[in-house]
């Protein structure tokens, strides 16, 4: 192993199958302490088995779980020891700037942390499903992540068709259940605190066919077990909600990558709604003066 980066930079990038990147994903949240631990514990974090977890590290160079421990507590060791890592900590440790500046600051740290812990193909996955003409797109989110599968729903339905906000306020999204099947991909937006109602509805969906996908945080909430792919986000904020920041950005890049995938069609769509927007307009206009 050359370097810290080296090593993350293999454990992110050289995923294929979908349980592998469900394992490089649960290794780059917070790399180097995430890869500790046994191999079940390993195997459980990111909801694959055991004989995954070491057929994987085997195709990084690493034949024997122990070499790769090994490797990982050589990385903690030097940056523990590094006097950049210290006088980091230092600086950081103290409160001589405004709460606004520290918490722009933060983050900012969140969304840089979010790119180096990015794993490509669990993000490509997630972007093809997406651009998938064939299947319905139904976002959904909690309490406080609502606003996120809006965000989704509102930008995606004016790249493509078939997409539609599932709202769980009073139960609603519980009616979906019975249309849902293979060719609807439900978008699930779930963080700390994990609402239960949340995971019933997944596991609803999961059980009619329907495909998941989940955005969540370092913790993963347990619809990661149901999930095709899975996104995480940092959650440091100085508020005492939980921050929204770095899976805002995340919304805004799967939007940005169904754009690229499906260009033609995207601007054949976008131009349509502008004529009909512009066409509205021109008929508010003539009612307004008659």
């Amino acid at each position: 192993m050359k370097s810290s980066d080296d090593l993350a930079a293999r454990l992110r990038n050289s995923a294929v199958s979908t349980a592998e990147r469900k394992l490089a994903a649960a290794f780059a949240e917070n790399f180097p302490g995430s890869a500790l631990g046994t191999v079940e514990s390993l195997a459980t974090r990111a909801g694959v088995s055991g004989p995954t977890v070491l057929r994987y590290l085997a195709k990084l160079g690493f034949p024997r779980f122990a070499d790769f421990q090994d490797a990982v507590k050589a990385e903690i060791d030097r940056q523990l020891g590094s006097p950049l890592q210290q006088i980091d900590r230092a600086k950081d440790g103290g409160a001589e700037h405004h709460l606004y500046r520290r918490a722009l600051l933060m983050q900012a740290e969140s969304l840089r942390r979010a790119a180096d812990q990015a794993v490509p193909a669990e993000f490509d996955a997630i972007a093809e499903l997406l651009s998938d003409s064939r299947l319905h797109v139904r976002p959904l989110g909690g309490r406080y992540s609502r606003i996120l599968a809006q965000r989704l729903a509102m930008q995606l339905s004016q790249l493509r068709p078939d997409v539609t906000l599932l709202d769980m306020q009073l139960g609603f999204a519980y009616d979906t259940l019975v249309d849902l099947g293979p060719r609807d991909l439900v978008v699930i937006f779930d963080y700390r605190r994990y609402q239960e109602e949340l995971l019933s509805f997944a596991e609803g969906a999961r059980a009619a066919g329907a495909r998941i996908v989940l955005l969540t945080d370092p913790w993963r909430s347990p619809i990661a077990q149901l999930a095709e792919a899975v996104l995480t986000a940092p959650d440091e904020t100085l508020s005492p909600f939980g921050s929204r920041v770095v899976p805002t950005a995340q919304v805004e890049a799967l939007v940005a990558a169904v754009a690229d995938r499906n260009r033609e069609a995207a601007r054949a769509r976008l131009a349509r709604i502008e004529t009909l927007r512009s066409e509205g307009a021109k008929r508010t206009d003539g009612d307004t003066h008659d």
